[in-house]
């Protein structure tokens, strides 16, 4: 793992360069005469083996070597410096230099206590190693448990071996080389100004000088994430199968914003599911993989002020018949959404609540594209048939998002009473039920398949009470993403339901309008997700594809009542309410409520309407002039 070197012979390594030339000897020579000429036993064939086991240590470990503690030195010894004479020993090698540290944090001096870095600056590492104090054992027949003021790079590299060992164990599969970078890229520069730069990989750059190095030790940077742009969001993630193809993206910009359908069921259920990111010097780092989850910020069902001024513009109609807007004799229309689905949200009485504005993904009451249907007359029901295809005109603009194929059976006529049943196949590209995903988590080149069956029902009493009820149910298949952590979607199931009663003539002039509903939401499946494993020594990643089941803490549910009443010819008022509870399928969510209340008289209008969550209060007045 590490090999910690605190000796060494006081020589300088400029000074032995240039006995090496002047004399014509080799560099194994040269090393090894200056061993013996300070008493060791050895020749070139020794200083040879010598250089080949730290060369081949370097293959499972970092040398770490204490520079000379002679602070008069203008140059590193050469026993620390002996990547210089050898080129092959620059894979894992760190020199120490002592600095010693002083002052207060935020107002430090940095004083050199040992030999400079010099040549080996690019490999060089400081430390304060300036009088410390420790245990010690017996030395010389004395016991001696503590020992103080001891100073030299003999403690400094200890401390960077150390830090070797801790980064081995935090990063299992990195080289010695990988290693050797993550404490110099991480170390303290800021002290001095910087006479080179080394640049490790993939744009990560750190400036070093000839006297401290890469600067001052720092774990605990190295034990976090480094990038080029100091940012932990440009971290990258990987959807294939190893670091070395191109399928990174940024950790920051890789999202899936779900839908309200789905409420907070696809994050629940990634909230114990780990991930692996990787920094700019290729460290694997577990996240949650919840993190990507952007939940929907859909607002609650609110009052529109303006609309329901104009609305008293016109007098109450007291009767429950009405007549469709819809021409059934139309066989191809451009922009509007399928003949049944237009029939099915069309809503024949006044009530608070919208059905085009009914929420159902796969059913889209205003998408556009070109649509082909036709209307059959039954003996006692009207069959109604549709398919709809999205276009893209001459200037690039595409109209409609789904291709559907759609019936529908109408039973009985809406002024009594009726039910309409539809079913159909909806089919879209590049999301899920309305949620999109990007980066990473892009949803781009699935297609997203629903089968749908829907009823609604209508009936009217005595004349003036009119109840309608309408539900969906639909289970939806997602293909597999292109280059995506997202892999498919089976069997999502979901539903959604509405009641709403509608009053006339109560009091002669007025209509009173309840309703609730949930919107859609679902209910059950699977998402299916790729979690990878952490990169092998080989950069070699095992994805794994997990089935996340979906289930939402809760349901949204929306309450509402409006009334109007007409007092004379020139004269009415209307208010109206509205209550959200678990917005978005969230059971976090906040209780909300939208209020209105407002008054017509003749041509002038004045209304005060109050948002869901309570931020603002909207007045309006208006006056119109019939010219």
């Amino acid at each position: 793992m590490v090999q910690n070197n605190s000796w060494g012979i006081d020589y300088q390594i400029d000074t032995l360069k240039s006995d090496i030339s002047s004399n014509g000897w080799t560099n194994d020579y040269g090393v090894a005469q200056k061993w013996h000429s300070s008493g060791y036993t050895a020749n070139a064939a020794s200083a040879t083996a010598y250089i080949t086991a730290l060369n081949n240590f370097q293959d499972h470990g970092v040398i770490v070597y204490a520079l000379s503690n002679t602070s008069s030195y203008s140059e590193a010894d050469f026993q620390a410096a002996l990547p210089e004479l050898f080129s092959l020993l620059n894979e894992a090698w760190i020199t120490a230099v002592n600095v010693e540290i002083t002052g207060s944090l935020g107002s430090e001096t940095y004083t050199r206590r040992s030999a400079p870095c010099g040549s080996t600056g690019a490999y060089c590492l400081g430390g304060d190693g300036f009088q410390v104090s420790g245990a010690k054992g017996a030395q010389n027949g004395t016991s001696s448990y503590w020992e103080t003021n001891y100073s030299g790079t003999s403690f400094v590299a200890p401390q960077i071996s150390g830090a070797v060992a801790l980064l081995a164990e935090a990063f299992p599969t990195h080289t010695p080389a990988q290693l050797t970078d993550r404490l110099l890229a991480s170390a303290d520069n800021t002290f001095f100004n910087h006479d080179a730069v080394v640049t490790f990989g993939n744009g990560v750059k750190h400036g070093y000088d000839d006297e401290f190095g890469h600067g001052i030790l720092d774990i605990y940077a190295a034990l976090n994430p480094i990038t080029s742009s100091s940012d932990n969001r440009s971290m990258s993630l990987y959807t294939g199968n190893s670091l070395n193809d191109n399928s990174s993206f940024q950790l920051g910009n890789s999202r899936i914003l779900t839908s309200s359908s789905f409420g907070d069921s696809l994050q629940r259920g990634l909230i114990s599911e780990i991930g692996y990111t990787y920094d700019d010097l290729d460290a694997g780092f577990k996240y949650n993989l919840n993190s990507h989850v952007n939940l929907s910020t859909k607002s609650a069902p609110s009052v529109n002020l303006s609309k329901e001024l104009n609305d008293l513009s016109e007098p109450v109609n007291n009767s429950l018949q009405s007549k469709s807007s819809i021409n059934l004799n139309e066989g191809i229309s451009i922009e509007l959404s399928s003949l049944p689905v237009q029939r099915f949200f069309e809503s024949n009485n006044f009530s608070s609540t919208n059905l085009e504005n009914f929420d159902t993904p796969y059913l889209d009451s205003n998408d556009g594209g070109v649509s082909i249907g036709s209307a059959f007359n039954l003996s006692n029901a009207r069959l109604l048939v549709s398919a709809t295809l999205p276009i893209e005109l001459s200037n690039g603009q595409k109209l409609g998002s789904k291709k559907s194929l759609i019936s529908s059976l109408e039973f009985g006529e809406s002024q009594s009473q009726s039910v309409t049943l539809m079913a159909g196949l909806s089919q879209e590209n590049d999301n899920l039920l309305g949620s999109i995903g990007a980066n990473a988590f892009s949803l781009n080149g699935a297609t997203s398949s629903s089968t749908f069956s829907a009823i609604k029902a209508q009936k009217n009493f005595f004349n003036n009470l009119s109840l309608t009820g309408i539900a969906t149910l639909a289970n939806t298949n997602m293909t597999s993403p292109s280059n995506s952590m997202v892999d498919s979607a089976s069997d999502v199931k979901s539903s959604s339901i509405a009641l709403v009663a509608d009053m006339r003539n109560i009091s002669n002039d007025d209509q009173l309008s309840l309703f609730i509903n949930q919107p859609n939401r679902v209910d059950d499946g699977i998402v299916a997700i790729k979690t990878s494993s952490l990169a092998d020594s080989n950069r070699t990643i095992q994805q794994t594809v997990k089935s996340i089941d979906l289930d939402s803490s809760s349901r949204q549910f929306n309450y509402g009542v409006s009334y109007r009443k007409d007092l004379n010819e020139n004269l009415a008022f209307s208010l109206k309410h509205i209550i959200t509870t678990n917005l978005n399928h969230n059971r976090d969510s906040n209780r909300l409520h939208s209020s209105y209340i407002g008054m017509g008289y003749k041509d002038l209008k004045l209304g005060i309407a109050t948002s869901p969550d309570g931020s603002s209060i909207e007045s309006e007045l208006s006056y119109v002039i019939t010219l």
